[in-house]
């Protein structure tokens, strides 16, 4: 059996080197923050990575190579064991579905594991899933912006609602922001990622958010 492990982003990857818990299998990472800006059906598509590149703000050979590429090793022969590795928060419960419907969309046969993890990236739990069915559910979310009515991961559900509460005009983060109008962008960044654990955002979103809130009040 040939194992790939996917982990959700650069310091998991980190994180798992230092402290080899995967030793000696291959690990790659999935380089994305699918629940900031806009996405298209078909992923990985042209029109996936034109409008990917633009909301990162990067060229798109540049998404190609940081995100796309690396997911190659999925096609290796014989690589018929995937282990994916996702914290519980908002953030990466919407990468996970990205990736799950990227699987569905390809027609991955092979064995899926999911290792839901801690923001330590300690392990917390594991099952094996059957990725048919994700990438309608995947375009019910991002596209069309609503919660499939049956969902079998609680963590996925939860991270489903609160990404559709983030994408709302008027949500509790951006309330939070309106409510201290006289705190440093530094501060209020640091506020925010120790209040709204759940959402699993980092500086650059909230950065981003508070600069927005904030430009649209004056």
């Amino acid at each position: 059996m040939q194992m790939l492990h996917i982990l959700n982003g650069e310091e998991m990857k980190k994180a798992f080197q230092l402290n080899g818990r995967v030793e000696g299998e291959p690990v790659i990472p999935f380089n994305e923050a699918m629940c900031a800006g806009e996405t298209c059906e078909t992923i990985f598509s042209e029109e996936f990575i034109k409008t990917r590149a633009l909301t990162h703000g990067v060229s798109e050979s540049d998404y190609r190579r940081i995100t796309v590429e690396k997911l190659e090793a999925v096609f290796h022969e014989g690589r018929n064991h995937l282990k994916l590795w996702f914290d519980e928060d908002m953030f990466c419960q919407i990468n996970l579905l990205t990736l799950l419907a990227w699987l569905d969309l390809i027609g991955y046969e092979g064995e899926v594991e999911l290792c839901l993890t801690t923001q330590q990236f300690e392990r917390l739990a594991s099952c094996t899933l059957h990725v048919a069915g994700y990438h309608s559910m995947y375009k019910q979310v991002l596209i069309n912006r609503a919660v499939p009515s049956e969902v079998s991961l609680p963590p996925l559900k939860k991270g489903m609602e609160l990404y559709l509460h983030y994408k709302d005009a008027d949500n509790e983060l951006v309330r939070f922001i309106k409510d201290h109008p006289d705190l440093s962008e530094e501060k209020l960044v640091v506020l925010m990622i120790g209040t709204f654990r759940a959402y699993g955002l980092g500086d650059v979103q909230y950065l981003q958010l508070i600069r927005s809130v904030r430009a649209s009040n004056q």
